[in-house]
């Protein structure tokens, strides 16, 4: 069985706040349908436990956060893909993805 639960972006930088950025706040509460985000997945199967930050497409904006859509697969296992739904609050964004 592989479970996930997302890591808080706003814990991590507390906890290093020079060596962890995320975007401010309000980028992270004024998001649209299409904006992509980086979040941190904590993913555990069979006993086994991995980090990795993927990219996540959002759908839309709820009244806690955001649905979105998983980008990538992670390296980890097979079990969780891309076009995965999943739900998240502005704590769990650690990027936003922006096409300069």
């Amino acid at each position: 069985m592989v479970k996930f639960e997302l890591e808080s972006g706003e814990q991590l930088h507390a906890e290093a706040p020079d060596t962890f950025w995320i975007p401010p706040l309000d980028a992270r509460q004024s998001l649209s349908s299409g904006d992509i985000v980086k979040l941190v997945f904590r993913i555990e199967e069979d006993g086994e436990v991995n980090v990795e930050r993927m990219w996540v497409v959002v759908q839309k904006a709820t009244t806690e956060g955001y649905v979105g859509l998983l980008d990538n697969d992670p390296y980890c296992t097979d079990r969780i893909q891309a076009g995965l739904e999943l739900e998240f609050a502005p704590k769990h964004i650690i990027d936003i993805y922006a096409d300069d």
